[in-house]
């Protein structure tokens, strides 16, 4: 598995979702990438 995959299902992603999508390795680095940013960006607006 790859490590971006593995870090989707970390961060909530459906596993069913995945599977059915098809994802390629780069849109889900790309994905990755966007969710981490929204998680970054609105845990500094809780505080």
């Amino acid at each position: 598995m790859h490590w971006d995959i593995a870090k989707l299902l970390e961060l909530g992603v459906d596993e069913k979702f995945l599977q059915e999508s098809n994802i390629t390795p780069d849109q889900a680095r790309d994905l990755v990438k966007g969710l981490l940013y929204l998680k970054e960006r609105f845990d500094k607006d809780k505080e």
